[in-house]
Protein backbone atom coordinates (compact mmCIF):
# COMPACT_ATOMS: atom_id res chain seq x y z
CA UNK A 1 0.00 0.00 0.00
CA UNK A 2 1.47 3.66 -1.01
CA UNK A 3 1.71 6.31 1.45
CA UNK A 4 -1.39 8.87 1.07
CA UNK A 5 -0.91 12.10 2.58
CA UNK A 6 2.81 12.81 2.57
CA UNK A 7 2.30 15.18 5.84
CA UNK A 8 0.58 12.23 7.95
CA UNK A 9 3.72 10.11 8.50
CA UNK A 10 7.48 10.94 8.57
CA UNK A 11 9.66 10.60 5.83
CA UNK A 12 11.98 8.66 7.38
CA UNK A 13 12.43 6.53 10.84
CA UNK A 14 15.63 4.79 12.31
CA UNK A 15 14.83 1.95 14.22
CA UNK A 16 17.05 0.65 16.92
CA UNK A 17 15.92 -3.18 17.42
CA UNK A 18 14.28 -3.34 14.52
CA UNK A 19 13.99 -7.55 14.09
CA UNK A 20 12.44 -7.78 18.04
CA UNK A 21 8.53 -7.82 18.14
CA UNK A 22 7.83 -4.38 18.42
CA UNK A 23 10.64 -2.60 16.24
CA UNK A 24 9.12 -5.37 13.66
CA UNK A 25 5.73 -3.76 13.96
CA UNK A 26 7.04 -0.62 13.21
CA UNK A 27 9.19 -1.67 10.39
CA UNK A 28 6.47 -3.07 8.93
CA UNK A 29 4.69 0.02 8.96
CA UNK A 30 7.48 2.16 7.55
CA UNK A 31 8.04 -0.79 4.52
CA UNK A 32 4.11 -0.86 3.72
CA UNK A 33 4.03 2.69 3.72
CA UNK A 34 7.16 3.99 1.46
CA UNK A 35 8.88 5.15 4.84
CA UNK A 36 12.49 5.35 4.29
CA UNK A 37 13.70 2.95 6.71
CA UNK A 38 16.88 2.84 8.69
CA UNK A 39 17.55 0.06 10.80
CA UNK A 40 20.57 -1.58 13.73
CA UNK A 41 19.83 -4.37 15.01
CA UNK A 42 23.28 -6.91 15.17
CA UNK A 43 20.67 -10.14 14.82
CA UNK A 44 20.18 -12.12 11.47
CA UNK A 45 18.05 -10.45 8.68
CA UNK A 46 14.85 -12.34 9.15
CA UNK A 47 13.99 -14.46 6.21
CA UNK A 48 11.10 -12.49 5.22
CA UNK A 49 12.22 -9.06 5.30
CA UNK A 50 13.80 -7.81 1.65
CA UNK A 51 17.30 -5.74 2.94
CA UNK A 52 17.17 -4.04 -0.56
CA UNK A 53 14.29 -2.25 1.32
CA UNK A 54 15.81 -0.61 4.03
CA UNK A 55 19.24 0.70 4.65
CA UNK A 56 20.91 -1.44 7.60
CA UNK A 57 23.40 -0.36 9.83
CA UNK A 58 25.94 -2.67 11.69
CA UNK A 59 27.71 0.14 13.26
CA UNK A 60 25.86 1.59 16.47
CA UNK A 61 27.34 4.91 16.64
CA UNK A 62 27.03 5.47 12.78
CA UNK A 63 23.35 4.63 13.08
CA UNK A 64 22.66 6.88 15.70
CA UNK A 65 24.31 10.10 13.93
CA UNK A 66 21.86 9.12 11.19
CA UNK A 67 18.93 12.08 10.11
CA UNK A 68 16.09 10.83 10.47
CA UNK A 69 12.64 12.23 11.32
CA UNK A 70 12.60 9.72 14.39
CA UNK A 71 14.31 7.31 15.93
CA UNK A 72 12.57 3.97 17.64
CA UNK A 73 14.10 2.58 20.50
CA UNK A 74 12.89 -0.66 20.27
CA UNK A 75 14.88 -2.03 23.44
CA UNK A 76 15.26 -2.71 27.21
CA UNK A 77 15.50 0.55 29.12
CA UNK A 78 19.15 -0.88 29.84
CA UNK A 79 20.07 -1.83 26.36
CA UNK A 80 18.82 1.97 24.99
CA UNK A 81 20.82 3.79 27.90
CA UNK A 82 24.14 4.32 25.11
CA UNK A 83 22.19 5.14 21.45
CA UNK A 84 19.94 7.63 24.20
CA UNK A 85 22.51 9.38 25.18
CA UNK A 86 24.06 10.12 22.40
CA UNK A 87 20.77 11.44 20.43
CA UNK A 88 20.49 13.98 23.84
CA UNK A 89 23.67 15.06 23.10
CA UNK A 90 22.76 15.74 19.30
CA UNK A 91 19.32 17.21 20.21
CA UNK A 92 21.52 19.79 21.89
CA UNK A 93 22.40 21.24 18.43
CA UNK A 94 20.05 20.03 15.91
CA UNK A 95 16.00 18.95 16.31
CA UNK A 96 15.29 15.15 16.72
CA UNK A 97 12.61 13.17 17.97
CA UNK A 98 12.65 9.87 19.64
CA UNK A 99 9.96 7.67 20.30
CA UNK A 100 10.77 5.25 23.14
CA UNK A 101 9.20 1.63 24.98
CA UNK A 102 8.43 1.44 27.97
CA UNK A 103 8.83 1.10 31.28
CA UNK A 104 11.31 3.82 31.02
CA UNK A 105 13.74 2.27 33.51
CA UNK A 106 14.29 -1.40 34.68
CA UNK A 107 12.28 -1.66 37.71
CA UNK A 108 15.62 -1.59 40.13
CA UNK A 109 16.37 2.13 38.18
CA UNK A 110 13.55 4.30 39.53
CA UNK A 111 16.31 7.61 39.52
CA UNK A 112 17.22 6.83 36.45
CA UNK A 113 13.71 8.12 35.34
CA UNK A 114 13.82 11.20 37.40
CA UNK A 115 17.53 11.62 35.79
CA UNK A 116 15.71 11.33 32.00
CA UNK A 117 12.82 13.55 32.55
CA UNK A 118 15.66 16.43 33.28
CA UNK A 119 18.00 15.15 30.68
CA UNK A 120 15.46 15.46 27.92
CA UNK A 121 13.70 18.68 29.11
CA UNK A 122 17.60 20.08 28.90
CA UNK A 123 18.29 18.87 25.27
CA UNK A 124 15.75 20.63 23.34
CA UNK A 125 14.72 16.44 22.48
CA UNK A 126 11.53 15.93 21.31
CA UNK A 127 10.61 12.35 23.13
CA UNK A 128 7.91 10.24 23.83
CA UNK A 129 6.84 7.09 24.95
CA UNK A 130 4.65 3.77 22.44
CA UNK A 131 1.38 3.82 24.91
CA UNK A 132 -0.02 2.93 21.75
CA UNK A 133 -3.79 3.50 22.79
CA UNK A 134 -2.65 7.29 23.68
CA UNK A 135 -2.24 7.85 19.99
CA UNK A 136 -4.87 5.76 18.70
CA UNK A 137 -8.02 7.56 16.80
CA UNK A 138 -10.52 5.82 19.12
CA UNK A 139 -8.97 7.61 21.92
CA UNK A 140 -9.44 11.12 20.14
CA UNK A 141 -13.04 10.22 19.80
CA UNK A 142 -13.82 9.52 22.92
CA UNK A 143 -12.30 12.74 24.49
CA UNK A 144 -13.77 14.33 21.90
CA UNK A 145 -17.19 13.11 23.61
CA UNK A 146 -16.42 13.62 26.77
CA UNK A 147 -15.45 17.51 26.04
CA UNK A 148 -18.51 17.83 24.32
CA UNK A 149 -19.95 17.89 27.68
CA UNK A 150 -20.05 21.36 29.47
CA UNK A 151 -19.80 19.70 33.16
CA UNK A 152 -18.02 16.30 33.07
CA UNK A 153 -17.45 13.86 35.71
CA UNK A 154 -15.82 10.44 35.64
CA UNK A 155 -16.98 7.81 38.19
CA UNK A 156 -15.36 4.84 37.13
CA UNK A 157 -13.00 2.83 34.73
CA UNK A 158 -12.62 -0.76 34.50
CA UNK A 159 -9.23 -1.58 32.25
CA UNK A 160 -8.31 -5.28 31.18
CA UNK A 161 -5.02 -5.77 28.78
CA UNK A 162 -3.90 -9.90 28.32
CA UNK A 163 -2.99 -12.58 26.39
CA UNK A 164 -1.91 -16.16 27.10
CA UNK A 165 2.12 -15.60 27.37
CA UNK A 166 2.44 -19.00 28.77
CA UNK A 167 1.82 -20.82 25.52
CA UNK A 168 4.81 -22.77 24.88
CA UNK A 169 3.80 -23.32 20.92
CA UNK A 170 4.13 -19.43 20.85
CA UNK A 171 8.03 -18.23 19.93
CA UNK A 172 7.43 -15.08 21.72
CA UNK A 173 6.91 -16.78 24.70
CA UNK A 174 10.30 -17.63 24.87
CA UNK A 175 10.98 -14.10 25.40
CA UNK A 176 12.04 -13.18 29.04
CA UNK A 177 9.66 -10.80 30.57
CA UNK A 178 9.62 -8.19 33.88
CA UNK A 179 7.12 -8.38 36.49
CA UNK A 180 3.45 -7.81 34.70
CA UNK A 181 2.93 -4.19 36.37
CA UNK A 182 5.70 -2.93 34.56
CA UNK A 183 5.38 -4.82 31.14
CA UNK A 184 1.69 -4.56 30.58
CA UNK A 185 0.08 -2.95 33.68
CA UNK A 186 1.53 0.19 32.44
CA UNK A 187 -0.44 0.41 29.61
CA UNK A 188 -3.49 0.55 31.67
CA UNK A 189 -2.14 2.74 34.13
CA UNK A 190 -1.14 5.12 31.28
CA UNK A 191 -4.37 4.63 29.38
CA UNK A 192 -6.60 5.43 32.34
CA UNK A 193 -4.33 8.80 33.68
CA UNK A 194 -4.19 10.20 29.97
CA UNK A 195 -8.31 10.02 29.96
CA UNK A 196 -8.37 11.84 33.84
CA UNK A 197 -5.65 14.10 33.29
CA UNK A 198 -7.32 15.49 29.77
CA UNK A 199 -10.59 16.38 31.73
CA UNK A 200 -9.27 17.58 34.82
CA UNK A 201 -7.22 20.14 32.66
CA UNK A 202 -3.78 18.37 34.51
CA UNK A 203 -1.72 15.32 35.65
CA UNK A 204 -1.14 16.37 38.77
CA UNK A 205 -4.87 17.47 39.47
CA UNK A 206 -5.96 13.55 39.08
CA UNK A 207 -4.11 12.53 42.28
CA UNK A 208 -5.65 15.89 44.09
CA UNK A 209 -7.86 13.67 46.69
CA UNK A 210 -4.54 10.74 46.90
CA UNK A 211 -4.23 7.65 45.93
CA UNK A 212 -5.34 4.87 47.28
CA UNK A 213 -3.86 1.03 45.86
CA UNK A 214 -4.75 -2.13 46.64
CA UNK A 215 -3.47 -5.54 44.13
CA UNK A 216 -2.90 -9.37 44.18
CA UNK A 217 -0.89 -11.22 41.57
CA UNK A 218 0.00 -14.52 40.61
CA UNK A 219 2.93 -16.28 39.30
CA UNK A 220 4.01 -16.34 35.72
CA UNK A 221 4.78 -19.99 33.96
CA UNK A 222 7.03 -19.35 31.41
CA UNK A 223 7.47 -21.98 28.86
CA UNK A 224 11.29 -21.53 29.47
CA UNK A 225 11.59 -21.86 33.30
CA UNK A 226 15.51 -21.87 33.02
CA UNK A 227 15.13 -17.97 32.18
CA UNK A 228 13.98 -16.75 35.16
CA UNK A 229 16.11 -17.35 38.33
CA UNK A 230 13.48 -15.47 40.28
CA UNK A 231 9.39 -16.04 39.85
CA UNK A 232 7.88 -12.89 38.18
CA UNK A 233 4.16 -12.00 38.36
CA UNK A 234 2.33 -13.35 35.69
CA UNK A 235 -1.25 -12.16 36.43
CA UNK A 236 -2.34 -9.09 38.33
CA UNK A 237 -5.82 -7.89 39.17
CA UNK A 238 -5.95 -4.40 41.61
CA UNK A 239 -8.34 -1.35 41.97
CA UNK A 240 -6.92 2.10 42.15
CA UNK A 241 -9.16 5.19 44.21
CA UNK A 242 -8.22 8.29 43.01
CA UNK A 243 -11.03 10.50 44.94
CA UNK A 244 -14.34 9.27 43.86
CA UNK A 245 -13.00 7.58 40.85
CA UNK A 246 -13.11 4.46 41.03
CA UNK A 247 -10.24 2.50 39.00
CA UNK A 248 -10.74 -1.39 38.81
CA UNK A 249 -7.94 -3.52 36.22
CA UNK A 250 -6.92 -6.59 35.56
CA UNK A 251 -3.22 -7.56 33.05
CA UNK A 252 -3.40 -11.46 32.79
CA UNK A 253 -0.61 -13.58 31.21
CA UNK A 254 -1.50 -17.05 32.18
CA UNK A 255 -2.87 -19.78 30.20
CA UNK A 256 -5.72 -19.46 28.90
CA UNK A 257 -6.19 -16.02 29.08
CA UNK A 258 -8.31 -13.95 26.55
CA UNK A 259 -6.95 -11.27 23.80
CA UNK A 260 -8.28 -8.23 24.51
CA UNK A 261 -7.21 -4.74 25.14
CA UNK A 262 -10.59 -3.71 26.61
CA UNK A 263 -11.47 -0.04 28.52
CA UNK A 264 -15.33 0.89 29.70
CA UNK A 265 -15.38 4.35 31.37
CA UNK A 266 -18.89 5.75 33.10
CA UNK A 267 -19.74 8.98 34.71
CA UNK A 268 -21.95 11.75 34.42
CA UNK A 269 -21.74 14.40 31.39
CA UNK A 270 -24.77 17.47 32.05
CA UNK A 271 -26.34 15.60 34.78
CA UNK A 272 -26.94 12.55 32.02
CA UNK A 273 -24.95 8.96 32.85
CA UNK A 274 -22.17 7.76 30.27
CA UNK A 275 -21.24 4.62 29.13
CA UNK A 276 -18.19 4.26 26.46
CA UNK A 277 -16.57 1.20 25.59
CA UNK A 278 -13.92 0.24 24.14
CA UNK A 279 -11.57 -2.94 22.68
CA UNK A 280 -8.25 -1.59 20.97
CA UNK A 281 -6.91 -5.59 19.81
CA UNK A 282 -6.77 -5.00 16.40
CA UNK A 283 -8.84 -7.65 14.09
CA UNK A 284 -11.54 -6.53 17.10
CA UNK A 285 -11.60 -3.07 17.58
CA UNK A 286 -14.85 -1.73 18.61
CA UNK A 287 -16.52 1.67 20.17
CA UNK A 288 -19.59 1.67 22.09
CA UNK A 289 -21.06 4.98 23.63
CA UNK A 290 -23.97 4.27 25.05
CA UNK A 291 -24.82 0.98 23.88
CA UNK A 292 -24.42 2.41 20.30
CA UNK A 293 -21.69 1.13 18.29
CA UNK A 294 -19.61 3.46 16.38
CA UNK A 295 -18.42 3.00 12.92
CA UNK A 296 -14.70 1.92 13.01
CA UNK A 297 -12.29 0.16 11.41
CA UNK A 298 -11.97 -3.03 13.16
CA UNK A 299 -8.39 -3.97 11.42
CA UNK A 300 -7.12 -0.51 11.82
CA UNK A 301 -3.13 -0.72 12.49
CA UNK A 302 -2.51 0.86 16.07
CA UNK A 303 1.08 0.87 14.83
CA UNK A 304 0.22 3.29 12.09
CA UNK A 305 -1.36 5.20 14.15
CA UNK A 306 1.14 5.58 16.66
CA UNK A 307 3.46 7.10 13.38
CA UNK A 308 0.35 9.49 12.25
CA UNK A 309 -0.71 10.86 15.50
CA UNK A 310 2.76 11.67 16.52
CA UNK A 311 3.78 13.47 13.31
CA UNK A 312 0.75 15.35 13.36
CA UNK A 313 0.61 16.19 17.05
CA UNK A 314 4.46 17.35 16.20
CA UNK A 315 3.18 19.38 13.19
CA UNK A 316 0.27 21.11 14.40
CA UNK A 317 1.59 21.71 18.61
CA UNK A 318 5.29 21.37 18.26
CA UNK A 319 8.28 19.91 20.59
CA UNK A 320 7.51 22.15 23.97
CA UNK A 321 3.54 21.65 23.90
CA UNK A 322 3.99 17.97 23.53
CA UNK A 323 7.06 17.81 26.13
CA UNK A 324 5.46 20.02 29.03
CA UNK A 325 1.34 19.05 28.09
CA UNK A 326 -1.03 15.95 28.67
CA UNK A 327 1.07 13.87 26.07
CA UNK A 328 2.81 10.36 26.77
CA UNK A 329 5.92 12.32 27.15
CA UNK A 330 9.07 11.83 29.62
CA UNK A 331 6.94 13.23 32.64
CA UNK A 332 3.83 11.38 31.80
CA UNK A 333 5.59 8.18 31.50
CA UNK A 334 7.62 8.78 35.19
CA UNK A 335 3.99 8.89 36.37
CA UNK A 336 2.83 5.62 34.85
CA UNK A 337 6.40 4.35 36.17
CA UNK A 338 5.77 4.93 40.09
CA UNK A 339 2.33 3.36 39.74
CA UNK A 340 3.31 0.48 38.24
CA UNK A 341 5.85 0.52 41.22
CA UNK A 342 3.24 1.30 43.69
CA UNK A 343 1.23 -1.30 41.97
CA UNK A 344 3.87 -4.28 41.99
CA UNK A 345 4.47 -3.14 45.97
CA UNK A 346 0.86 -3.63 46.88
CA UNK A 347 0.61 -7.08 45.24
CA UNK A 348 3.94 -8.12 47.03
CA UNK A 349 2.74 -7.41 50.19
CA UNK A 350 -0.87 -7.95 49.90
CA UNK A 351 -1.51 -4.59 51.55
CA UNK A 352 -2.73 -1.06 50.43
CA UNK A 353 -0.30 1.68 49.21
CA UNK A 354 -2.20 4.85 50.04
CA UNK A 355 -0.52 8.37 48.60
CA UNK A 356 -1.73 11.96 49.21
CA UNK A 357 -0.72 13.31 45.82
CA UNK A 358 1.54 13.22 42.94
CA UNK A 359 4.82 14.29 44.73
CA UNK A 360 4.19 11.54 47.07
CA UNK A 361 3.98 8.99 44.06
CA UNK A 362 7.28 10.99 42.59
CA UNK A 363 9.17 10.11 45.82
CA UNK A 364 7.75 6.82 46.43
CA UNK A 365 10.28 3.52 46.97
CA UNK A 366 8.79 0.27 45.61
CA UNK A 367 11.76 -0.92 46.96
CA UNK A 368 12.26 -3.53 44.22
CA UNK A 369 15.74 -3.55 44.37
CA UNK A 370 16.20 -4.49 47.76
CA UNK A 371 13.69 -7.44 47.32
CA UNK A 372 16.64 -10.29 45.64
CA UNK A 373 14.93 -10.13 42.45
CA UNK A 374 16.37 -6.62 40.93
CA UNK A 375 20.17 -8.97 39.96
CA UNK A 376 17.68 -11.61 38.87
CA UNK A 377 16.45 -9.21 36.01
CA UNK A 378 19.27 -7.77 34.90
CA UNK A 379 19.24 -8.81 31.67
CA UNK A 380 22.52 -10.29 30.38
CA UNK A 381 24.12 -8.44 27.71
CA UNK A 382 24.48 -9.50 24.51
CA UNK A 383 27.74 -10.24 22.45
CA UNK A 384 26.92 -8.16 19.26
CA UNK A 385 24.93 -4.94 20.93
CA UNK A 386 21.27 -5.31 20.88
CA UNK A 387 19.79 -8.23 22.68
CA UNK A 388 17.74 -11.15 21.38
CA UNK A 389 14.84 -10.93 23.90
CA UNK A 390 11.63 -8.68 23.70
CA UNK A 391 11.83 -4.95 23.82
CA UNK A 392 9.60 -3.86 27.12
CA UNK A 393 6.90 -2.66 25.70
CA UNK A 394 4.40 -5.80 24.82
CA UNK A 395 1.56 -3.91 22.59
Amino acid sequence: MNRTVATDLPESIAIAGAWGYIGRKFLDVALGRQIRAFVYDPGPLPADVDASRLTRLRDEDQFYRQSADLFHLAAHPEQRRAGQEILLRRARQEPLAILNEKPMAAPQSPEECRQLVAAASDSGVLMLYDFPELYDPLTERILEHLGSYRDVQITDVSVCRSKDREDAGNPRNYKRMVPIQYQESVHCLAYMLFVLARVRGSLGGVFDDGVCIRAESEPYSPPNPEAYPRVVDGKCSYRLALGKVAVEGRTDFKAGAEFTKRRVVCGRGDGRPFRIEVNYLEGAKQLKINGEAQPIDPHASSYESVLRTLTRWRRQLGRDALMEGIYPNPAFARVTYQLSGALWRASQDGSTVQLANLDELLDFDAGFRTTGAAADLRLEEPPAGLPRTEPSSSS
